[in-house]
């Protein structure tokens, strides 16, 4: 299904220019996340966040033509070949964090985020006052992407609100495929949210919480796809569908 540069406007509130250029752009060749695809961008999450999330970066200050810049955008989407090669391969995450590191020295503008990074996936999760990981592995399981901010300079306090930003994005998808695949995810012992917080009223508050927490975090940055978090809020009843599961167990 094609997904248009007004559709991303309208429905994301992705500047028009930034989503011309995903929506326009050729599929990368030889490219293991975009394998079978003909488009660049589609109606899915792991598509379309790579738009929403340089309109965020856009609007926290980043520069759209640094953005939009060939020489990050192919970076971009090489680090992405190597995210879906970990699944594929299914190679080790200290293996995966070490191609990441390998690829993002060359184009490196910001070494100090980069050794933040380094110490993140090797267990820091407080770095220099800053939050580098959500509170379950489940909610860290795409954070390799966070390499791409290494192309960029910035403050501080941008840098925080990057990261913050960027578990709000992430939170609101992976929370909402985890509990769609939910009985699935638990037979194959793959990494589920859920799961992890703990298939009990408690595990569901606390998962209702990341999600507040997610929604008011981008309301402040982009309140267009803010609006569509909480209406998907509204419509998810986490203890509900951990009641269901249990009672089918």
């Amino acid at each position: 299904m094609f997904t248009s540069k007004d559709d991303l406007k309208l429905s994301y509130g992705i500047d028009t220019e930034i989503g011309k250029f995903f929506v326009d752009r050729k599929v990368p060749q030889d490219n293991l996340y975009w394998r079978d695809r003909l488009l660049y961008i589609n109606p899915m999450p792991g598509y379309l966040f790579i738009p929403l999330y340089s309109d965020i970066a856009f609007r926290l200050g980043i520069p759209k033509k640094e953005l939009l810049n060939e020489e990050y955008v192919r970076f971009m989407e090489q680090l992405l070949h190597y995210i879906a090669k970990q699944e594929f391969q299914s190679l080790s995450l200290e293996q995966h964090i070490k191609e990441c590191i390998d690829i993002t020295r060359p184009v490196c503008r910001n070494e100090l985020m980069l050794d933040q990074l380094r110490r993140y996936f090797d267990g820091e999760s407080e770095i220099d006052g800053i939050s580098f990981g959500m509170p379950y592995k489940a909610l860290n399981r795409v954070d390799s992407y966070m390499f791409t901010l290494c192309f960029f300079e910035f403050d501080n306090d941008t840098k925080r609100k990057l990261i913050d930003t960027w578990h709000a994005l992430m939170a609101f998808y992976l929370i909402t495929d985890d509990l769609n695949d939910i009985k699935d995810d638990i037979a194959a012992h793959e990494d589920n949210t859920i799961a992890e917080a703990g298939l009990s009223d408690e595990g569901a508050r606390a998962i209702e919480k990341i999600m507040e927490d997610s929604y008011l975090t981008m309301n402040a940055v982009n309140p267009v796809f803010a609006n569509r978090m909480d209406y998907s809020r509204e419509l998810i009843n986490v203890k509900e569908i951990i009641n269901e599961y249990l009672s089918e167990k």
